[in-house]
């Protein structure tokens, strides 16, 4: 099965006007209302999904780039640093994002943060859909074209991840960059040689950049790889400039890890050694190889998610000679093989999954799929449509719109009252701004607030001030020493008091109940 390229069938027609045709032909009228939900939606996780949706996110991109800046010591950074196993490229994107802002006198973190999210979303639409214009194309059955593109932009969970400046997900939207760039460079092999190889070139700088966010996308380019040899039968000479970039891509990035480190390495080689040799990803925890089918069974909607599953897995076996099939099958596997796993893995994949349905349902034999096409045109199956779009509708309304870490609205809440004044945090068990006993977080944090850990009511009473006096506690109930150290009035929690008896539920999840109150008599 080959990849149609979009432009070959209008190479006349300039690029917005191809892509506005490409909808149009799929959406009729409807075409503008579905950009602007697409846009909507991700602009709105980007505004309203403060704060980090994983560790990893902040304290390995955002905190590295604080300590590049002088602004976090080197003690405060996470082991990951000193091991040198995390590439600097995404923290190098930050240095330079948050000195721009410095010249146009933005300094504060959340607005900084806000335009990563912005910038990651922006990435996210433009490359989704390329890879949707590139691969569903020759997709006869116009059903099939119109719920890959609603799957691949209004999937509950996609804006939200799609919005994140983490690995995972630049990883994945550098990962179908390159491939469109890829896919465009084989379409123009050997008519235009020359602009085919220049693609090609750009492909594999991109795909290195892809590496380079997030190490385990390159299973994924391997597969893509072996796509070109095997099933397209590519010329040597045009998988030879892809290759050679790619190999100089990632010695770009090589150099950029020597910037960043101050010595020379190979992080992927490090990140090797320490987590599969020595073992520390198993150190967090292991999992037999079908949590990944449990992982992607939430991520589709229980129970619907099982008849989708089925679907692709048996739409994978008949459209083996797609690339998307090579390119995923092998990231699914290797990640199932390995023991540590974690639903952020599968980030990468929201990329792929849209077109990757539309090819799987266009390759099931006539009978299968015309069986499905049917199933969908009666009441019943019209009836479990529309519950498994209102359960993503609902599931996408609190995505986007919650934010995404426990502790934000606290860091939000302290920056701004900081901003009217000098103000004092005692810290009973624990500082607001610590991630563990020695990884902190600087980035959120104001220069104008004081952390002072107590472990007695007498510790409180002998640092009065003029400043406000706050006490930090973990979870909704003062602790004793708080109450005997006079009234403290809670001012703001990580989340409503009423939703305290989810308390053990939270806990599961790791969700950290805090609370941040105000003695009255400060």
């Amino acid at each position: 099965m080959q990849v149609q390229n979009s432009m070959t069938q209008d190479p006349q027609a300039g690029y917005l006007r191809s892509r506005l045709d490409f909808l149009r032909t799929d959406f009729s009228g409807y075409a503008g209302a579905f950009i602007a939900v697409a846009v909507g939606v991700h602009v709105a996780a980007a505004c309203f999904n403060g704060g980090f949706l994983n560790a990893d996110e902040h304290y390995q991109i955002i905190e590295f780039a604080q300590y590049k800046l002088g602004r976090q010591s080197l003690s405060a950074l996470p082991w990951e640093f000193t091991a040198q196993i995390r590439p600097a490229l995404q923290p190098w994107l930050v240095v330079v994002l948050i000195r721009l802002c410095r010249v146009f006198g933005v300094t504060t973190p959340f607005t900084i943060a806000f335009l990563l999210r912005l910038l990651s979303a922006l990435l996210a639409l433009w490359t989704s859909f390329e890879v949707c214009v590139r691969c569903i194309r020759t997709v006869e059955v116009r059903w099939i074209r119109v719920v890959a593109l609603c799957v691949a932009f209004l999937l509950w969970i996609t804006p939200t991840e799609q919005a994140r400046f983490s690995s995972e997900n630049w990883g994945g939207a550098l990962l179908v960059g390159g491939l469109c760039l890829m896919l465009d460079a084989v379409d123009r092999w050997p008519t235009r040689r020359m602009n085919a190889v220049a693609l090609g070139v750009c492909a594999g700088v991109v795909w290195g950049a892809a590496f380079y966010c997030r190490f385990q996308i390159g299973f994924a380019i391997v597969g893509a790889g072996l796509w070109m040899l095997v099933v397209r039968r590519v010329p040597f000479e045009l998988i030879a400039a892809i290759a050679a970039a790619f190999v100089v891509g990632c010695g770009l990035n090589v150099v950029a890890d020597r910037w960043f480190y101050g010595g020379w390495m190979l992080t992927p080689y490090n990140y090797f050694v320490e987590n599969l040799v020595h073992g520390k990803a198993a150190a967090f925890g292991v999992s037999p190889w079908w949590m990944l089918a449990a992982y992607m069974a939430v991520l589709l909607i229980p129970p619907y998610s099982i008849g989708l599953l089925a679907i692709l897995t048996i739409g994978c076996w008949y459209g083996r000679r797609h690339v998307l099939v090579w390119m995923t099958v092998p990231f699914v596997v290797v990640h199932a093989a390995v023991g540590h796993k974690e639903p952020r893995f599968l980030i990468p994949l929201l990329y792929l999954i849209g077109p990757l349905l539309a090819v799987c349902v266009d390759a099931l034999p006539k009978r299968v799929s015309g069986a499905v096409n049917t199933w969908l045109r009666t009441a019943w199956g019209r009836t479990h449509t529309a519950a498994w779009c209102t359960i993503n509708a609902l599931l996408l309304g609190i995505a986007i719109s919650v934010p995404t870490n426990d502790t934000y609205r606290l860091d939000r809440w302290l920056w701004d009252q900081s901003r009217t004044g000098r103000i004092t945090v005692y810290a009973v068990g624990g500082s607001p701004y610590e991630a563990s006993d020695t990884t902190t977080n600087s980035f959120y944090r104001s220069e104008d607030v004081s952390v002072i850990p107590v472990q007695s009511a007498d510790q409180i009473h002998a640092f009065p001030g003029a400043a406000p006096a706050f006490a930090y506690y973990r979870g909704v109930d003062a602790p004793a020493l708080v109450v005997a150290a006079g009234p403290c009035e809670p001012v703001v929690r990580t989340i409503p008091a009423w939703l305290a008896w989810l308390e053990p539920t939270l806990l599961a999840v790791d969700f950290r109940q805090a609370t941040i109150c105000r003695f009255s008599g400060h």
